[in-house]
């Protein structure tokens, strides 16, 4: 029975020890930014049938649904350098090969580019960069335990300070890099889905402030 004990405490200590940890450390700064999306006009919105999705306001949150290949983003109207951006999401529906999450730095022509920080029903997350019509895996698909699968809810934290990008679900680090195309965009909210699926999360909360690292 000792060993036992002894063995699952260092199984624990093993585990722990594997975690992944942020290299940098991140400090708040002013609240640029708190959206409630409690009126129409506190955030872009956006819906077109033939790109099958629809990003909208309603009933205080900000839905965002996308269908048979659908994929799009929603920027506010303020353009930051160094921020981190948060904000609570609800998965409504329930196929869970999905993409949804929050976008920073996006190019004011609305035109894709900019640094994109996903999460998915099924746990999984990728961090990628819009560029000349062309999304890149930064980070490619990565299960994430911190991730509440399915019809769930989870806090999406990302970091965009200089060229150090992270991102955190739920209070916890999930993944981090240095990319130095950007510099200042918008920040966004974004959906994605592969063909013959349905992706309807609701953001809500969201949060901009300025970010440090230290």
């Amino acid at each position: 029975m000792y060993w036992r004990v002894v063995s699952l405490i260092l199984m624990i200590l093993l585990l722990a020890s594997c975690e992944a940890k942020a290299t940098e450390t991140v400090m708040l700064g002013d609240v640029l930014s708190e959206v409630d999306f409690s009126h129409s006009y506190d955030w872009e919105q956006y819906s077109n049938e033939d790109q099958h999705v629809d990003f909208r306001i309603e009933d205080g949150a900000f839905r965002a649904h996308a269908w048979d290949n659908g994929f799009i983003w929603a920027l506010n109207s303020e353009a930051h350098t160094n921020v981190v951006i948060q904000a609570d999401t609800r998965q409504l529906s329930t196929y869970s090969n999905n993409a949804y999450g929050l976008m920073c730095r996006a190019a004011p022509t609305n035109n894709g580019d900019g640094y994109y920080f996903f999460i998915s029903g099924d746990g999984n997350y990728t961090i990628r960069r819009g560029a000349t019509d062309m999304i890149r895996g930064l980070i490619k698909w990565e299960p994430a335990s911190a991730i509440q699968q399915g019809q769930a809810i989870n806090c999406i934290r990302i970091v965009c300070v200089d060229d150090y990008l992270a991102l955190y679900v739920n209070g916890e680090f999930v993944a981090e890099l240095h990319d130095d195309r950007y510099q200042r965009g918008f920040a966004g909210i974004t959906a994605a889905v592969p063909e013959g699926g349905d992706v309807d999360v609701e953001f809500d909360d969201l949060i901009i402030w300025e970010g440090e690292v230290s």
